[in-house]
């Protein structure tokens, strides 16, 4: 084996593991998301019950900050799998791999920025 294709299988190894890791804790994020807005607030919200729960702790925080990029490594990931099933060639497979993982920060950025206002960051 030559030392590419070693890399390479790293590589897909790693990507193959952080699919599974998005997907059990995107599932995890679900469940609290629905236990959230079904039984704590009996599916009665509004966006100051949402910015004020946000702003009492952490915990929103910290998951909202894991969920959005979790979220979008997840969706980009899966698009990735689904267009190497088409064997593109390695200048597809670069523009590919430059136009996901451009579309992913720019996305996570931009859904940070969404955030601000509901954690009291922009009034």
């Amino acid at each position: 084996m030559t030392q590419t294709q070693n890399t390479t299988e790293k590589q897909g190894l790693f990507a193959w593991l952080m699919q599974r890791v998005s997907g059990v804790f995107l599932a995890y994020a679900l469940v609290i998301h629905l236990w959230t807005v079904n039984v704590v607030n009996q599916g009665e919200l509004n966006w100051q019950t949402i910015s004020t729960r946000l702003q009492e702790g952490n915990f929103w925080f910290i998951y909202y900050m894991l969920f959005i990029p979790a979220v979008i490594y997840h969706a980009f990931n899966g698009l990735w799998s689904i267009a190497l099933d088409y064997n593109p060639s390695p200048a597809k497979q670069r523009l590919l791999g430059w136009l996901f993982w451009t579309g992913g920060i720019a996305l996570t950025i931009y859904g940070y920025f969404g955030l601000k206002p509901l954690f009291g960051v922009a009034q």
